[in-house]
């Protein structure tokens, strides 16, 4: 019999500049890191697999819009369901900043 378990894919941030790096963690719905999930960007142009913390990196070097599916293939005991999340990469200039001190 298989247990059923749901992925939770977490992202840094969902807004990144391009040619900047995004962090994305890979973990079950009780917290617990998932080690050699494959996260997918787009329709699988970009690719990465987690580590053994559920971690992996992304850099979008285009503007728009990212899917991330983030899969687990299943074993004897356990199926997993995948995740997905949604993340915006803007031109540098356009990323939001903190408040500019004005210099006199």
């Amino acid at each position: 019999m298989q247990v059923e378990r749901s992925l939770a894919l977490e992202l840094e941030r969902r807004e990144v500049a391009v040619g900047t790096p995004l962090a994305v963690r890979v973990r079950d719905v009780g917290g617990r890191p998932i080690e050699g999930a494959v996260v997918e960007a787009g329709s699988g142009a970009k690719r990465k697999r987690t580590d053994a913390h559920g971690r992996c990196e992304f850099t979008f070097h285009a503007p728009g819009y990212w899917k991330l599916i983030a899969r687990k293939a299943g074993t004897d005991r356990v199926a997993y369901d995948p995740a997905t999340a949604l993340v915006r990469a803007v031109p540098t200039s356009t990323v939001t900043r903190g408040p500019r001190i004005a210099s006199r």
